[in-house]
């Protein structure tokens, strides 16, 4: 009990200089006074208690800003507010506040991150607050800081350097940091506030704003003046003349709406005010803020590029936080650019798994934009989790279907009159919200891809179109939805199960809603061609190396390739040199000769054990037409008899592939 505090911390320091040191005291001129007269060298901070248990959290926050401010703010570009106080009572209110805006601020960007990970380097990303008792200090902080400061927060008087008695005071010290500020950057945000009224005219000139520290509102100044002008909150669009607020953003998925459709002047005005990568630093969003601040205006031919520049950058940067990642679905946060997310707490199941890995192998190599002009990405996928499967089963009591000898049109069509959780209706309905395409609705169980006994092929994957009813699109999701769960237990499965002894009991179905690639065309969908790439080339013709891995390709939906149709096979090392169109004879009798695609109307697609049920086959004649033919068909030129590849002859139609693997168009 004899030792006194500065005592104390004196002999803290001098055995641990590195432990910061806060000394809290209640308010009363007589302390204060009594700490003027001591040897305060022991403490790096000095706190008014006012019974806020924030101030503690504060003071946490505030050393750890400064231990991390050198590498974070430097090297990360995480942003910082500045802070110039030498009232230990007003500083002392001030940080819990500003610490609980920043937090909030957190809390609100928090909502776009995709998972724990993300979330994580969000919270890390706020923006840290710099805390000068003088103007040296001061002047210090912001030269080291200035290219990452959002603004800057000022007492009027203050002392001019370290350990300055309070009567030396300079009574316009913060007018004169905030001239020193404006000059070097008159973009720079500016408040200042004191108990001296008079400076308010000075503060006006110089473009800053103004509190009165005895004012009755000064913590709702604070707050307002911090969510305009350091870019917190919600963004505002202004229109320059009048100043009127013309739209609003809270997220990015609202600021690619609203770049893409303001008028221009007020995009104009707010780019060269560099109010879009203010906002975007300070919600930690550095790579794309970065990317958005080097684009000006001179560097751009008209207003539209710049405009539709920023909205792409915007949309590749959602795009791509979207990727490697098994996003959690949560229906208030999920967009159309998250590429992999899970409803549920159960297994993925084989192939979704594997769709995952690869999906993160996009990420971690970033394949995604590594070639010009062309994205590689997974197609939008939700994994419904296993334990739905379960719940399914139990709610509808299905057990005995295991137990029990069933046709498989019996066992689909009692799967297909069972209910769907509750739970999982509601989700799906937010996500046919976010959807434009037809959806392929796949199995994915426990033993799918598996290394030794692969069950690919052994369950059904049905697809069904886009409608823009959103009742019928639900009714149609979830008809496929338990067609894929019904799949489980059908004759073909069982034997194989057996076949490979596993215990069907112990299979479980997990199912994966993929957007379905391709484009629509006479009421049907398709892509250009799909296809299927192994490492491994068993059989290597001419000059391929088994190692050179070899791909079988079809115009229209892969399930054509898979199903062991005709298809046309080559090695990637090789792609000029293909066997089936090496001659015009071959070319003829050897290569594809239907297409498959999607029926676009939902009466087509009935409940069937046959999963192509509402799928077209094409035959060549019905190609010809098609503008995806002019990219794979060649034509028999029968007159020389040679195939032609000129996309202006006339003749039947041969899918041999040239257009791409030969002219690489």
């Amino acid at each position: 009990g004899e030792l006194d505090v500065f005592s104390f911390a004196k002999i803290v320091k001098e055995r641990h200089a590195q432990i910061p040191v806060a000394l809290l005291t209640s308010f009363s001129k007589d302390i204060y006074r009594r700490l003027e007269e001591q040897d305060r060298s022991g403490l790096d901070y000095i706190f008014g208690w006012h019974g806020n248990t924030d101030l503690i959290m504060a003071i946490i926050k505030l050393v750890e800003d400064k231990m991390n401010a050198e590498e974070d703010i430097t090297d990360g570009g995480v942003q910082a507010i500045l802070l110039v106080e030498d009232s230990i009572r007003f500083y002392s209110t001030y940080l819990p506040e500003l610490y609980k805006l920043i937090l909030l601020q957190n809390t609100e960007f928090l909502k776009d991150a995709f998972n724990e990970q993300q979330q994580i380097l969000r919270k890390r990303a706020r923006p840290k607050i710099l805390l000068a008792t003088n103007y040296e200090e001061a002047v210090e902080l912001y030269d080291r800081y200035k290219k990452n400061i959002l603004g800057v927060i000022s007492d009027v008087g203050f002392v001019l350097h370290r350990n300055d008695p309070p009567e030396s005071e300079k009574r316009d010290a913060g007018i004169d940091l905030c001239r020193r500020i404006k000059a070097d950057n008159p973009l720079m945000p500016v408040l200042l506030q004191s108990s001296q009224t008079e400076f308010e005219v000075q503060a006006r000139q110089l473009g800053a704003g103004f509190i009165a520290k005895n004012s009755k509102t000064l913590l709702t100044q604070l707050h307002e003046y911090i969510d305009k002008e350091f870019a917190f909150g919600e963004f505002l669009f202004k229109d320059p003349d009048t100043g009127a607020v013309i739209g609003k953003a809270k997220d990015l998925v609202q600021m690619q709406e609203m770049i893409a459709t303001i008028p221009d002047k007020a995009f104009e005005y707010h780019t060269s005010q560099n109010h879009l990568s203010k906002w975007l630093y300070s919600r930690g969003l550095f790579p794309l803020a970065a990317a958005i601040r080097r684009g000006n205006k001179s560097q751009f031919a008209s207003t539209q590029e710049h405009r539709q520049r920023i909205v792409n950058l915007i949309k590749d940067y959602r795009t791509l936080l979207g990727q490697g990642v098994v996003a959690r679905f949560d229906p208030e946060t999920y967009s159309d650019a998250v590429a992999f997310a899970r409803i549920g707490e159960g297994s993925l199941g084989g192939k979704a798994r594997g769709l995952a890995f690869m999906n993160s192998m996009i990420l971690k190599h970033r394949l995604y934009d590594k070639h010009a002009n062309v994205r590689i990405m997974i197609p939008r996928s939700v994994v419904i989790a296993t334990d739905y499967f379960d719940d399914f089963i139990r709610l509808n009591g299905l057990k005995y279907i295991i137990s029990q000898e069933f046709s498989d049109e019996e066992i689909l069509s009692e799967f297909v009159s069972s209910t769907v959780p509750a739970k999982l209706q509601q989700e799906l309905k937010a996500y046919i919200q976010t959807v434009r395409t037809p959806l392929a609705v796949r199995s994915s169980s426990k033993l799918e891809d598996s290394h030794y006994q692969p069950f690919a092929g052994i369950y059904s994957t049905y697809m069904i179109p886009y409608v823009d009813n959103g009742d019928q699109m639900l009714r149609l999701l979830l008809k496929a939805v338990k067609s894929v769960y019904a799949s489980v237990y059908f004759a073909t499965s069982r034997a194989y199960l057996s076949s490979s002894q596993n215990l069907i009991s112990e299979e479980k179905m997990a199912v994966i809603i993929q957007e379905v690639c391709g484009t629509e065309q006479d009421g049907l969908f398709f892509p250009t061609f799909s296809g299927v790439a192994r490492s491994i080339n068993y059989y290597p013709i001419g000059d391929e190396a088994p190692a050179d891995g070899v791909c079988n390709i079809a115009m229209g939906l892969g399930k054509l390739v898979v199903d062991g149709g005709r298809t046309l096979r080559f090695s990637p090392r090789y792609p000029q040199k293909v066997l089936q169109t090496s001659t015009p004879e071959l070319a003829l009798r050897d290569t594809q000769n239907e297409v498959l695609a999607l029926s676009l109307k939902p009466e087509e697609f009935r409940t069937s054990i046959d999963d192509a049920v509402n799928l077209h086959r094409l035959d060549i004649a019905r190609i010809a037409g098609l503008r995806n033919a002019r990219f794979v068909c060649s034509v028999w030129d029968r007159d020389n008899e040679r195939i032609s590849d000129s996309p202006f002859d006339r003749g039947r139609k041969v899918i041999t592939f040239n257009n791409i693997l030969k002219y690489n168009t």
